[in-house]
């Protein structure tokens, strides 16, 4: 008993010198959810329907809205792809302004990992844009390169380190001159 005083008597001690008592939580990690396609026959063809759009078979199965072996389709390796990109040198010719659109090319994977960042890679270094509701994106960056290398992804820890988590393949843009 006498060692179960001195004890509270410690932590007491402790936590009146300053010391903090810390709890540790746990917090549950998001699974990925199935998403909720339907296919349904119109004018003897399947239709997939999702989010009010309509959709051929093939195009469902490459937007991995829904599996079928009698279509030859792969589904998409990425799940966004880089559109209307822009990469152009400013008036003072030290920067370059890039801008451009993400399209969805795997509807799950995107929902359960959204692109966050466009990752811009130049000789100079790396360099984000963010990524807006829209899927757009638009940065100016410090460089004289004349060749930019763009891909789509997001930020998060890896092993205790920051990553970067790529969501689209590579694609190189050179730059065009100011007019």
């Amino acid at each position: 008993m006498d060692i179960v005083k001195g004890g509270l008597a410690g932590l007491l001690v402790a936590l009146s010198l300053g010391g903090a008592l810390a709890t540790v939580s746990t917090t549950a990690q998001a699974k990925p959810q199935p998403v909720q396609a339907t296919v349904t026959e119109v004018n003897g063809q399947k239709v997939v329907m999702y989010n009010g759009k309509q959709y051929t078979l093939k195009q469902g199965v490459e937007l991995g809205l829904t599996s079928d072996s009698s279509v030859k389709a792969k589904e998409n390796r990425w799940t966004y792809k880089l559109t209307n990109v822009k990469a152009k040198r400013t008036k003072s010719g030290k920067s370059v302004k890039v801008s451009g659109k993400l399209t969805v090319t795997n509807i799950p994977l995107s929902v359960f990992t959204p692109a966050k960042n466009v990752q811009i890679v130049t000789a100079n270094g790396v360099k984000l844009a963010k990524v807006t509701k829209q899927l757009t994106f638009s940065q100016v960056v410090k460089t004289k390169a004349k060749k930019l290398t763009l891909q789509a992804g997001y930020n998060g820890k890896a092993k205790g380190h920051q990553a970067f988590f790529v969501l689209s393949a590579n694609k190189s843009f050179k730059v065009k001159a100011y007019k």
